[in-house]
Order: C-alpha cells, then structure tokens, then sequence
C-alpha cells in the first residue's frame, strides 16, 4: 500500500517518521517546507503540494492544527485522490466537524478512518 501522510508538525512529523522507520511506502506534505530536510533524510518521497501528494496514495493520512486548516486540505486533496482511497484523519475535531468532513470524503467515493 502506498500512504500520503500531510501535516509534519509537532505530532504529524513524528507519526510520519514512525511510518517511515518501519518501511511503509510513505509520500509527505507540509505547507512549511522547513520540515523537508528530516523527511529526505528519512527517504521519503516529498511532495510539493498536498494534491500531490495523494495523487498515487491508497490512503491518506492528516495531521493538521485546525478544523478550517483540514476542510482546506481536504478540499484540495478530495479531487486528486484515487477513487476508493481512505482518508484517516488524525487532526484534533469536533465531532459536528468530523462528521461533516467526513460526508464529503465520502460522497466523493473516499473511505474515512
């Protein structure tokens, strides 16, 4: 299985290191590129976008600060997912938040974790 992981921060970087440390085929996206250099360090295939980075992805893990930072990744990365990819959100919501994310991914073919 190939794994898009997007949000390096604080927890995000340390989940995806994790992923990557036991071998899981693993592309990486952070708006702040000064997470890179751990992350090539690593092996790790760095996207330039977080569409990108979903593009071949079965599954997509996030990893994001906010509900509004997640509904603007997940609208980015809903149309350049492979149909019937999973989405495992990760990022600290609500539960009104989540569920309504959740109906998107889900209407547009994605499962959600």
């Amino acid at each position: 299985m190939r794994y898009a992981f997007i949000g390096l921060g604080n927890l995000g970087g340390h989940l995806a290191a994790s992923l990557a440390g036991a071998g899981f085929d693993l592309t990486v996206h952070d708006r702040d590129t000064a997470h890179r250099a751990r992350f090539d360090a690593l092996g790790v295939t760095w996207a330039d976008s977080a569409a990108a980075a979903v593009a071949a992805a079965d599954a997509v893990i996030t990893c994001l600060p906010s509900p509004a930072v997640s509904e603007a990744v997940l609208t980015e990365i809903l149309p350049a997912m492979r149909p019937g990819a999973d989405w495992i959100e990760t990022s600290t919501l609500g539960r009104e938040e989540i569920l309504r994310l959740a109906g998107q991914a889900q209407a547009a073919g994605m499962g959600v974790l």
